[in-house]
């Protein structure tokens, strides 16, 4: 009996350290931090840093050097820069009209008005503007402030925008949103990354026409909030490519049959042991 106890534990402990490896099989290898809870984006929330969009103290501007625009916002507290993005950007809003997809593009110009704020150390946000369209980012730093992320994205579209046309709006701007977290940087670096694509979606509480959606496409983006040291960007923490995540089909589909080809074994010795068991105590009662 001892013998088949041991065996017994045996077994159970080889079918626990299976499952444990299926578990640990689920975790990406660049996973940095637990997803933050995400809590609704309100323009109401959020409190202009100047007051006005046209400041002197926030600026756009293109880049001699790569040709793409240059948002910086600058703390009308210290008068240094604390919001810093560079990048050839596009955004794309898809809606319905007469029952056809129609699209409106709208390249962000290098003169737009920028405005934000930087008094929270742990939240802050960059808002551009130019013509019919308004764009905010809303940045946050990971729970024990190792890492910055972009927390959500709004884009306001209005009304009258001539490509609409007919569409009903009922006069009141479109808002699309963005609403994950994105690019977990660590705090002190920019991020770096040649594209980045990035759905947006309305909300239903808005009350929206209907088939209304979006995309914001940064090209050549370099972005720093959360800045303290200087005026320009710090080492920058490059994206990485998709081939970059861990494919987790193959373990998963290994550990799942290990557990099985187990389960399978131990049953069978379950019923084997029954059957022995049995034809002894018969044989001993003959």
């Amino acid at each position: 009996m001892a013998q088949q106890e041991m065996a017994v534990y045996l077994i159970s402990l080889l079918i626990y350290a299976t499952i444990l490896s299926m578990v640990s099989a689920l975790t990406l290898s660049n996973q940095v931090s637990p997803k933050p809870r995400y809590t609704k984006f309100s323009s109401s929330t959020t409190e202009s840093g100047s007051g006005s969009l046209v400041t002197p103290s926030s600026t756009a501007s293109k880049d001699k050097e790569t040709g793409v625009a240059v948002y910086r916002y600058i703390n009308s507290n210290s008068g240094t820069t604390c919001i810093l993005m560079k990048t050839d950007a596009v955004v794309e809003v898809k809606f319905l009209l007469h029952d056809l997809e129609e699209q409106a593009d709208s390249f962000i110009p290098d003169k737009a008005l920028v405005d934000g704020n930087c008094k929270n150390e742990d939240f802050s946000f960059m808002s551009i503007s130019w013509k019919d369209y308004t764009l905010v980012l809303n940045f946050a730093k990971t729970p024990g402030g190792e890492r910055w992320y972009i927390k959500n994205i709004e884009l306001t579209v209005s009304p009258d925008l001539k490509e609409f046309g007919s569409l009903k709006t009922h006069g009141k701007p479109i808002k699309l949103y963005h609403k994950e977290m994105l690019i977990p940087t660590p705090v002190g670096k920019s991020y770096s990354c040649q594209e980045i694509d990035i759905d947006l979606e309305t909300d239903e509480d808005d009350h929206p026409p209907p088939g209304i959606k979006g995309s914001l496409l940064l090209r050549l983006l370099q972005l720093q909030p959360f800045m303290y040291k200087g005026e320009d960007f710090e080492a920058a923490f490059e994206c990485k490519p998709q081939k970059a995540f861990r494919d987790e089909t193959a373990p998963i589909a290994i550990g799942s049959t290990l557990a099985i080809a187990v389960l399978m074994t131990v049953t069978g010795y379950g019923i084997f042991r029954y059957f022995k068991i049995k034809n002894v105590q018969y044989n001993t009662m003959e």
